[in-house]
């Protein structure tokens, strides 16, 4: 059940980058990746990370709740979900860790 809730998470979270009008993104080239950060309409980070010259998710992907407090830390390599990645909800930290672009490790920790 944890993992279900955690995919369906992932796949909102990536999901946005892409729903977001043109306005509310700001996309520089930084060497061969595109350095992307996403913004709520208050102007507040949503979303900051990078993105290969394929469009896909590259490297360190960092998403926030509208007040400022992380939602989730991850890593992309050119696409698929690679090593530990963190979520916080509520007063949980949740630690998932992948390999092969599949979920092999999953704890979740109380906030203190």
């Amino acid at each position: 059940m944890k993992k279900l809730i955690i995919l369906i998470i992932l796949g909102l979270s990536s999901s946005f980058v892409f729903c977001q009008e043109k306005k509310n993104q700001k996309i520089e080239p930084i060497g061969d990746l595109f350095e992307v950060t996403v913004y709520y309409e208050d102007g507040a980070i949503m979303q900051h990370g990078f993105m290969d010259k394929d469009h896909q998710l590259h490297a360190s992907w960092e998403s926030y709740y509208k007040n400022g407090n992380r939602k989730c830390v991850a890593v992309y390599n050119h696409g698929d979900k690679v090593g530990t990645w963190y979520y916080w909800f509520m007063d949980k930290k949740t630690k998932v860790v992948y390999e092969n672009n599949e979920i092999v490790e999953v704890e979740e920790m109380d906030i203190e």
